[in-house]
């Protein structure tokens, strides 16, 4: 039987899905409706929203200081959709506020949903397991610049994938007595999905398959700033929707990729529909990696710390998939 709190946990799901993937193409018609044909009223309001847009995403990377809405990212509020899965998160060791992090996230998956969920929409175990750490989750510059939308992604965490953007946090003071720092917060842990695009079209229920072995721009980056590299993996995130491949479909997916740096994907979950299944996620977030401030980081410098990060994910799956996977001893850990 279906219950009352289910019927919010899905409706607020259907609500996520309908504002992160597809409220982008009307708010766009209707921006461009309203000034073309709307009021002098309605012009000079989305002409001065738009202005601030611009100059809020050339000039300040769409940056949102602190934890934004801590009752938006709360279970009150679209953190109810938790216990749907249900998502959990598990810490293996201690992580100082410090230093600012880089949470080299895998896999990918449809949602991301183990850093989504953890990271973003419900973020009071993540403040209870690491107290002094702000949680922010990267995405594609592309959705700053949806008008209105983007601030409903800033106030839950979300910040664009730009370099500028991740610099602007990775290089925040963790002095107690900045003026930054006046929440009670010295630390930033900034989670980026590597593997990205390519990564989620990978996605298989059952399998996992990540790409890493020639993405070094998250280590340059992480050298650049002094900020240790946090290996995490998400077990079941693969699992809670059954992607279709349509070979129709690839050709679409094909100019999103080359125009907007994303692909679409067409997927099924319960009962045929965008609901996912009711499948367990755990977010597994390891020990940092600490490395070396440099400018100009060396090659091979580079590469061993890369090394470090591959054998730190293997060794996260390995360690806890029996514990979090089906016919675990069946299930390999493909590196691409």
């Amino acid at each position: 039987m279906v219950t009352f709190k289910e019927i919010i946990q899905i409706a607020v799901i259907h609500v996520y899905f309908f504002v992160f993937y597809f409220s982008a193409y009307f708010i766009y018609w209707y921006t461009v409706k309203g000034l073309t044909f709307g009021s002098l009223w309605v012009k000079t309001v989305l002409i001065t929203y738009l202005i601030y847009l611009l100059i809020d995403y050339f000039v300040y990377h769409s940056a949102l200081d602190g934890n934004g809405s801590i009752l938006l990212r709360s279970k009150r509020f679209v953190g109810i959709t938790r216990d749907y899965f249900p998502v959990e998160i598990r810490k293996t060791a201690e992580i100082p506020p410090n230093r600012n992090y880089i949470l080299a996230h895998f896999p990918h998956g449809i949602l991301t949903l183990a850093i989504s969920i953890n990271m973003l929409l419900e973020i009071t175990p993540f403040l209870r397991l690491f107290p002094g750490i702000r949680p922010k989750v990267a995405t594609l510059n592309i959705n700053f610049c949806t008008p209105f939308v983007r601030e409903f992604l800033r106030y839950l965490g979300y910040i664009p994938s730009s370099k500028d953007s991740l610099l602007y946090f990775l290089n925040k003071s963790n002095d107690p007595k900045h003026t930054d720092n006046a929440d009670g917060f010295t630390s930033y842990m900034l989670g980026i999905s590597v593997g990205g695009t390519q990564e989620a079209l990978l996605t298989e229920p059952g399998k996992y398959t990540i790409v890493l072995k020639k993405r070094m721009g998250f280590v340059k980056l992480a050298i650049q700033t002094g900020s240790p590299i946090v290996p995490s993996f998400g077990f079941g995130d693969v699992d809670i929707y059954t992607p279709l491949d349509k070979a129709w479909f690839r050709p679409i997916q094909m100019f999103y990729k080359k125009y907007f740096r994303y692909a679409p994907i067409i997927f099924k979950g319960r009962g045929n529909t965008i609901l996912p299944y009711k499948k367990k996620v755990t977010l597994v977030v390891g020990s940092p990696i600490d490395v070396k401030r440099t400018t100009n980081p060396d090659p091979a410098y580079v590469e061993e710390i890369h090394t470090k990060v591959v054998a730190a994910v293997r060794d996260l799956f390995e360690t806890y998939k029996r514990e979090y996977i089906e016919n675990s001893e069946e299930t390999e850990l493909v590196i691409t």
